[in-house]
């Protein structure tokens, strides 16, 4: 595995990576997914990325099923911190350490700067990999791309300004859901674009999960979709799909 600046020749698959990432591991629409593509990657705004000197682009190369390429790369605006823009790794090579090396070689090269992220909120899980360097949630933004405003979540060095993974109420040991009392797991979590969500379970000891329980106002008008996307109808806290929790791994 070698991370190095990417060339122009690398264009076509930073583009291929870009599109296949976002595919398999972002709440987005096909439409959304162009719109990204087609603003942020295509041939000329890659050229200009390329060629931009307050901006790194970096790439890894490795072997993956025998077959040797690029699989993942990051940008990294320079300013008066070094902020992660895109980090993506081919879905069929994670889980060999492609980001973390990105990320190393990103705080090795800039070491005299501060480093910040700013992901896109469709993407909120790849913070409980930027908390494992020390990144903290700062905040929230916007972003244009297209036209079309995309929500991120901002992330830096240091304790950062919110807690999006600690309750703000008090979690109980049960709940009253639909006239029976329903345990609440208190060692069983996941994570919220606001606060945690606490798994319920059915009141004679069931094995499978009965609902959810939101730390951000404790309520239990949870829903949930086929890709594990969780909402509060209370106060609107959103667990977002469970694919992105190992997509830079």
């Amino acid at each position: 595995m070698e991370v190095r600046p990417a060339e122009s020749d690398d264009r076509e698959r930073i583009r291929a990576i870009t599109r296949d990432s976002l595919q398999s591991s972002y709440s987005l629409s096909p439409q959304q997914i162009e719109t990204i593509l087609e603003e942020e990657f295509d041939d000329t705004s890659l050229a200009d990325l390329l060629d931009d000197t307050d901006t790194a682009v970096l790439v890894v190369d490795a072997t993956v099923d025998g077959t040797e390429s690029v699989f993942g790369f990051v940008t990294v605006e320079l300013g008066t911190r070094a902020t992660i823009r895109w980090l993506h790794v081919d879905p069929e090579a994670r889980g060999g350490g492609i980001a973390t090396a990105l990320i190393d070689r990103v705080r090795e090269e800039f070491a005299e700067k501060p480093i910040a992220a700013s992901i896109l909120q469709d993407a909120v899980e790849g913070g409980q990999f930027l908390e494992g360097f020390g990144l903290k949630q700062d905040g929230h933004d916007e972003i244009m791309v297209g036209g079309e405003e995309f929500a991120v979540t901002t992330f830096v060095e240091g304790e950062g300004t919110e807690t999006a993974n600690e309750p703000t109420v008090p979690v109980p040991e049960s709940v009253t859901v639909d006239g029976s009392d329903r345990p609440v797991d208190r060692d069983d979590s996941v994570p919220g674009t606001e606060a945690p969500f606490f798994t319920l379970y059915g009141a004679d000891g069931e094995a499978e999960a009965y609902g959810y329980f939101c730390s951000q106002c404790g309520s239990t008008d949870v829903s949930g979709d086929g890709q594990d996307r969780l909402e509060c109808g209370n106060c609107g806290n959103v667990h977002l799909a469970d694919e992105w929790d190992d997509a830079y791994l």
